[in-house]
């Protein structure tokens, strides 16, 4: 008879105990807001930064997982992309902190891969670069906001220079970076 007491009550606390709590997270100068269960992050998590959303996503285990949402200082939208692992997977689109389309590419497991492509605020091309397991092998294509050619540099099979110009805000200045086997080695003035 005393089991038949003490059953229900220790089923309603492990219940309790096994479900998630909402926590809010002050780490790294940002305030993370989500559910932990089993101290592990899970389901659906908001990052702030001074007051402003910065990413919106899922966590399954402490991992990164599913559809992630990062935004600019304004709230617009700065790029979207999936998770796996905890690792970026898939197309990731970015945008300008005007709205505009920026460009896209895809990543497996956080290295860029395949071509991106990126353009200028009026949706005309810009570049088109192709990437292997994170390395920057070859510019395929390159143009100003009116559609004629530009330089952008030379990178062949990863290695060269690239120019990269000031497509936010718009101005003539232009970056020189080195490249070797298709990793960044520096600026070059």
């Amino acid at each position: 008879m005393q089991f038949k007491k003490i059953t229900p009550i220790l089923i309603i606390f492990l219940i309790i105990s096994c479900q998630s709590k909402k926590v809010v997270i002050n780490e790294d100068n940002r305030i993370k807001t989500g559910h932990l269960k089993n101290n592990l992050k899970q389901g659906k998590w908001k990052i702030y930064k001074d007051k402003h959303l910065l990413a919106v996503g899922k966590f399954s285990d402490n991992k990164m997982t599913g559809i992630w949402k990062h935004y600019h200082a304004n709230g617009k939208l700065h790029q979207i992309g999936e998770f796996k692992d905890d690792k970026q997977n898939g197309v990731w689109k970015f945008y300008y902190d005007t709205g505009e389309f920026m460009g896209t590419g895809a990543l497996e497991n956080d290295k860029m891969i395949g071509l991106w492509k990126w353009y200028h605020k009026n949706a005309s091309l810009y570049t088109e670069r192709l990437y292997e397991n994170g390395k920057l092998m070859n510019i395929q294509s390159c143009f100003d906001k009116n559609n004629l050619p530009q330089n952008c540099g030379e990178i062949i099979k990863g290695n060269g220079y690239l120019l990269n110009h000031d497509l936010y805000n718009e101005t003539d200045k232009v970056e020189k970076h080195e490249y070797k086997e298709g990793l960044f080695i520096k600026a070059i003035q």
